[in-house]
Parts: C-alpha cells; structure tokens; sequence
C-alpha cells in the first residue's frame, strides 16, 4: 500500500505507518534527497526511515536537512543527515543537519549513521586571500559531489586544497588571487591543507569531523607591508566551526546535528553526531 505516493512498511495502532526515504537522482552512484519536511511523507506518530548509505543534505545554510514538523513522529537513521557548510566566515555559521518543529519527537541514530551539521566557514585574509570552506559542500553550488572532497581552490601553491570535510584557507600572497579549498561530504573525513608561500605565510587547514579549522598565519611585521598580510582561516569539520584568519579575526560556528527549537524530543544514539543538541 501506500501513503502520499511513497511505500509503507507496515501499519501500528490507528493506522500509523512507516515509510522508507525514497531516493531523488543518485549522485554518484548514492540515494539521497534533499531537503525534507516530514509531514510531506507521514503523517502524526508514523515513522520515517532514512536507509544505509543514504544521503538527506540541505541545498542551503539557512534550512536544515531534514525539518521534523509532525507531532510525535519517529526518525530512524542509518544513513548520513548533513547540513550545508558555510562558504566563509562573513556568510554566516554552517547548516543544522535537524531542525524539529513539532512535539514529541524520537530519533533514532543507528550504529554506523551519521547526523552531522555543516561546518563553519574560516576567517578571510584582511588582504588577499579567501578562506576555506566548511565541511558539507561549503563553497560547492548545485548539484553537490556527495561521498567526494571538495573541489581545491587556486593561485598555485598560495591557493587551499579542497577537504573530505573542511576545505584548507589561502596562504596571503603578494599578488593575491589565492582562494580557500572546498568543503566536501565525507564523513568523518578529513580536512584539506592550507596553501603555503614559502613556508612563510600558510592558510589554516581544514578541520576533521568535529573538529574545528586551523588559524592562518600572521604577516612579518619587518617585510609584509607591516605585518597586513595574514593569511585565512581553514574551513571547519562536520559540525565545528571555522579557524580565525592570521589576525585571529572571523571564522563562524559550525551547524548543529539536532536543532529542537525548544521542543522536547527523545534520542537513542548508537552512531554519530557532529554539532550540537540543543
């Protein structure tokens, strides 16, 4: 049988169901979908369940992953729930992965899945050089590259490499046109390497899941026109926020797993959460 277009499992007390996830396009050879709202696939006190291997990302860092608007409904998670990493610093903290807007709500997070927010973006150089984005498709638009790194940013040697998770800052060049890697969307994953310039102004590395972006190095006061030239912040992991510039300036918190909104919910965890609960 089937409710709102979408197989069910199986039929509780009142006629309640439980409906497997349905996949949009594979990307990359993996099912997932993006942005959903629950009252779209069950209704009060069903269950929806997301699969193995099954990717629920968010397109934006303003909504969540998956938004949980049905009173007392039940989340099963066995695969991958991920907000949207922030692009840098200056566009504000990564994506929550949750977002719960109804009362009564367990979630369930299987062994193996994962509920991860994305990750904060890192601190611009003040002159020269972008930082890198975080974890969670940071700096990526469109269709995202799931269960691939991000793309690495240019200007050569000067420029961040691109991250499993968060993506590295620019190394401040002369020149400048250095950019920060990409964030990516692998979990745990790791972060990618901050571009170098002579060993002597470095980005900040992207961070790891949960783990936050590195700081960009300081300019020499004595030879890089008075010490301006710091270089940018590292992209923050899943759920972690992003490293400051070389000034110790920027760098936005990272998204939080579960957003309750000041509702109250229940939650058994034998997997992982990248980002806070509250």
């Amino acid at each position: 049988m089937t409710s709102f277009g979408y197989d069910i499992l199986g039929f509780g007390v009142g006629g309640v169901s439980a409906v497997i996830l349905p996949t949009s396009t594979l990307i990359n050879n993996l099912s997932n979908r993006s942005n959903v709202t629950t009252s779209s696939f069950i209704l009060s006190g069903g269950k929806l369940i997301i699969p193995a291997d099954f990717w629920l990302w968010a397109s934006s860092t303003g909504a969540a992953a998956l938004i949980v608007d049905t009173p007392n409904a039940i989340i099963e998670n066995s695969g991958n729930i991920v907000g949207k990493g922030s692009l840098r610093s200056a566009t504000g903290a990564g994506g929550n992965a949750i977002s719960i807007t109804a009362s009564g709500v367990t979630i369930i997070n299987n062994s193996g899945a994962y509920i991860a927010g994305g990750g904060g973006g890192g601190g611009d150089s003040t002159r020269n050089g972008s930082s890198g984005s975080g974890a969670g498709g940071g700096g990526q638009s469109g269709t995202p590259t799931l269960g691939a790194a991000g793309a690495n940013g240019s200007g050569g040697a000067g420029g961040g490499k691109g991250g499993g998770a968060g993506g590295g800052g620019a190394a401040c060049t002369n020149s400048g046109g250095a950019t920060g890697g990409q964030g990516g969307y692998i979990l745990p994953g790791s972060g990618g390497a901050g571009g170098d310039v002579a060993g002597s102004r470095t980005g900040g590395s992207g961070g790891s899941g949960n783990n936050a972006g590195g700081q960009g190095t300081p300019g020499n006061p004595s030879s890089d026109a008075g010490g301006s030239l710091d270089s940018s912040g590292g992209g923050g992991g899943w759920g972690a926020s992003g490293g400051a510039n070389g000034l110790g300036q920027g760098g936005s918190a990272g998204g939080k797993g579960i957003e309750s909104n000041s509702n109250s919910f229940t939650l058994t965890n034998n997997g992982t959460i990248y980002g806070s609960q509250s």
